[in-house]
């Protein structure tokens, strides 16, 4: 007998959470205890890795806002016996379907929200993610799970949950499999200078100016490069920082790419500067192809986690250019940045699609009574 669990996203390959969802599901399906479906509100496809054996079903709307109608027919035709919503504004939406989808009792299965951030910080950042409404809301949820600890504490706090309804299940990294293309950028080539890599949405609390900054005091002792790969509202003010300070030639800003991970797979280093991270999921996917990592101390406790509290990723202080730059110069050395290459791949044993949904598992088996 198995289970069957919906989870709710709005791309299975687009984003940081669309490729958390689609790797949990990948472990779910690997238990083979659990049939799973992606209940997606737009029309990218699946990652190619993704095992047939995932259904795909489509809302047929391209807003999360618009999705409670075809979301609660979903739920009353196919009888999940979970479902799994990710994001504040999303989880808001899975209370109102899953209350709809069983009024009357049509429904009969449990509903668990996904918390990925500090819900202060989500709050800050989109007005639709309501601290507010969370407080009052996540309680009618039948659990909740979260990334990292920090961000499972601050949920009990917050919304004065039990903590036995909150359970921790890391975001899940599959080690990589895929091939090596020819280099992505000209300074990725054998041969040339070694290159600090970062991925991001590029808003203000990825502190690009404080990686710009730590860099040019490394650039003032060693050969090396930077590049920042992605789009978002800091691209340009990084461009104008990184042409103050005169590094146009060691320092690029790159755009969005498709596979960013042929970018972290030559670097001598990724390097995260963040004010603010739950889980900090660029990290794993850099540690997937022994890429080591670079990171402050962020709050909302996701790097601290996933580095161990420094063991597998050099770990500083938030907002420190100075020891930021002290971390970077050190990784220049090839034996530390084998070290910390070999520990990153280690790492990804406790963070794998299987034992995060062996994690979920105990949880809904334990904590809702939902098992195989």
């Amino acid at each position: 007998m198995t289970i069957r669990v919906a989870l709710l996203v709005d791309s299975p390959s687009r984003r940081a959470h669309g490729n958390a969802v689609s790797r949990l599901a990948l472990g779910l399906a690997e238990t083979g205890e659990v049939q799973v479906d992606l209940v997606c509100y737009s029309e990218d496809p699946p990652p190619p890795w993704l095992p047939d054996t995932v259904s795909v079903h489509r809302l047929g709307t391209d807003r999360i806002s618009r999705s409670v109608p075809g979301l609660v027919r979903y739920l009353r035709r196919e009888q999940p016996d979970v479902l799994v919503t990710r994001q504040v504004h999303a989880n808001f939406v899975g209370l109102a379907a899953a209350w709809m989808a069983r009024t009357p009792r049509r429904w009969r299965g449990k509903l668990v929200l996904v918390q990925d951030h500090p819900v202060e910080y989500s709050h800050a950042s989109n007005w639709r993610d309501n601290k507010w409404a969370a407080k009052v809301g996540y309680r009618f949820a039948d659990g909740l799970i979260c990334p990292s600890p920090f961000v499972r504490q601050d949920i009990i706090d917050w919304c004065g949950l039990d903590g036995s309804d909150v359970a921790l299940v890391p975001n899940p990294m599959p080690a990589y499999t895929g091939a090596l293309a020819a280099p992505p950028h000209p300074w990725l080539r054998d041969g040339e200078p070694p290159v600090f890599v970062h991925t991001s949405n590029m808003t203000y609390w990825k502190r690009l100016d404080l990686l710009v900054d730590a860099f040019a005091a490394v650039r003032r002792n060693h050969r090396a490069r930077l590049l920042v790969v992605g789009e978002g509202p800091g691209r340009a003010a990084a461009r104008e920082h990184i042409q103050r300070l005169g590094l146009e030639a060691d320092a690029d800003t790159v755009g969005w790419v498709d596979d960013p991970l042929q970018f972290a797979a030559r670097a001598c280093a990724f390097v995260l500067p963040s004010d603010e991270e739950g889980f900090a999921q660029v990290l794993t996917e850099a540690m997937s192809v022994g890429c080591p990592v670079i990171t402050t101390d962020s709050l909302g406790g996701g790097p601290r986690f996933v580095t161990a509290d420094g063991a597998y990723g050099l770990l500083v202080p938030r907002g420190d250019s100075t020891q930021l730059a002290e971390a970077m110069a050190r990784m220049l050395d090839p034996e530390v940045r084998a070290r910390y290459s070999r520990l990153g791949l280690e790492r990804l044993e406790a963070l794998s699609p299987q034992a995060s949904a062996n994690a979920f598992m105990e949880f809904v088996a334990g904590r809702l009574g939902v098992a195989a």
